[in-house]
């Protein structure tokens, strides 16, 4: 398939490849409409070869998928057709996948289990909504930031030969490092794939290696089919022996002998120990907030008034001494005039909208709400629903779109507080 940098597909402008599968190219592309960037996923025309009835299960699906919101799911946007390309239109990640991390190191267990119950919330939510992955890998695990996975590729591509084997010659239909036994066999797939697929996952994040490895890909299917898994604990010791049992409950090669919900294998990993909790989109969040304003203390004299601290560039933005503040970018082509501007800050790039937020100061308390914004509030790592306030406190950590802020109470009199309410 060519390269379609350059190329517009509907209001999407193709900048640049970020990705390739065996079926899909995934640009880097912008949307002037909304002014931000999101991932353009493109499926090789070869591969589609104007197969109507794939190409409306594929749409359909899109549309399935596209409704799924939960904090640990990649948002899709759109889906289209222009000139025999079909694409999706994706959010945009600028961290990358879970794989840039896998460099053959062991993460520490703990780390580890707190993405895999991330990623194991996403799917157990998934299920719940009648929609089976199919290819859970870290290809398709992207992470805004180090401890919050979002699961993306929800099996869009993979529809059309859910009836072949997988060992067909040229119609790879997933991973074979990490497919189940019953994918390699060619049988049906059900939720319970998926959380083999887990398995895998933990198993090569808290060891540093997948649990089966050869050269060729026959060889591969082979060994998941009949190879029993080495134990986690013969290769790192330090891992809890409650740990090894979840991983290799969720490998074992009959699906009936497996967790029979993803529930319930979330469940497991978040009873190891109080540091699941924390290692969740939201407490992560947190921490990492808590970290910056530590990292801040220097500064913190000089910030008299609240201010936002843009967590990339440690860029202090001051905010005003007023009982409501408007959030976005102002644009006087539209008359939108904000009382904290991001748009010179990386607000157009980080997909800020023109009136994204605002805070209000009452009775000596701020608190947040999102204004419906295009990509979406989160405080603490968790999505605000529009119009309703959340409380705001110092050193909470805000995302507006991809933009993330700390906020900084300051060291104001409560007189210049006052004033201000009383204007």
């Amino acid at each position: 398939m060519k390269d379609l940098s350059g190329v517009t597909l509907g209001s999407y402008r193709l900048v640049e490849k970020i990705g390739q599968g065996a079926v899909s190219v995934v640009y880097r592309a912008y949307q002037p409409s909304l002014e931000r960037w999101v991932a353009v996923k493109v499926l090789d025309p070869a591969y589609v070869d104007q197969d109507e009835q794939f190409i409306a299960r594929f749409r359909r699906e899109a549309k399935a998928i596209a409704a799924l919101r939960h904090p640990n799911i990649l948002i899709v946007y759109d889906c289209g057709e222009q000139s025999g390309l079909e694409y999706i239109a994706m959010e945009y990640v600028a961290g990358g996948a879970l794989t840039k991390r896998l460099t053959g190191d062991p993460f520490p267990w703990k780390h580890a289990v707190g993405l895999a119950i991330g990623i194991g919330h996403a799917l157990a939510f998934a299920h719940s909504c009648g929609i089976v992955h199919r290819d859970v890998k870290p290809g398709n695990v992207l992470l805004p930031t180090e401890e919050w996975p979002l699961l993306a590729d929800f099996g869009l591509v993979k529809v059309r030969h859910l009836e072949q084997s997988w060992t067909a010659p040229g119609r790879p239909l997933g991973t074979p490092a990490y497919i189940s036994p019953e994918q390699a066999l060619g049988g049906e797939v059900d939720h319970r794939t998926d959380i083999y697929a887990l398995g895998v996952m933990l198993f090569e994040m808290v060891t540093g290696q997948v649990p089966f490895q050869a050269t060729k890909t026959f060889d591969m299917l082979l060994k998941h089919i009949s190879e029993p898994p080495p134990s986690p604990r013969a290769l790192v010791p330090e891992i809890p022996e409650a740990l090894e049992h979840i991983i290799l409950r969720a490998l074992a090669k009959e699906p009936d002998e497996r967790y029979q919900d993803m529930g319930d294998m979330v469940a497991d990993m978040e009873a190891l120990g109080p540091f699941s909790a924390a290692t969740r989109p939201s407490e992560a969040a947190e921490e990492q907030a808590s970290r910056f304003t530590a990292e801040l203390r220097e500064l913190r004299p000089l910030l008299r008034g609240p201010h936002f601290i843009i967590v990339n560039s440690g860029v202090p933005v001051p905010i005003p001494l007023q009982d409501e503040v408007v959030i976005g970018r102002s644009d006087p082509a539209t008359n939108t005039l904000v009382d904290v501007d991001l748009t010179s800050l990386g607000g157009i790039a980080g997909g800020v909208s023109r009136q994204h937020a605002r805070l209000v100061f009452a009775q000596g308390a701020w608190t947040i709400e999102d204004l419906d914004s295009t990509n979406g509030t989160r405080l603490n790592g968790m999505p605000l629903h529009p119009y309703e306030p959340q409380p705001l406190h110092d050193g909470d950590q805000l995302q507006l779109g991809q933009m993330v802020l700390t906020f900084h109470v300051g060291a104001r009199s409560q007189g210049a507080q006052k004033s201000a309410s009383a204007a």
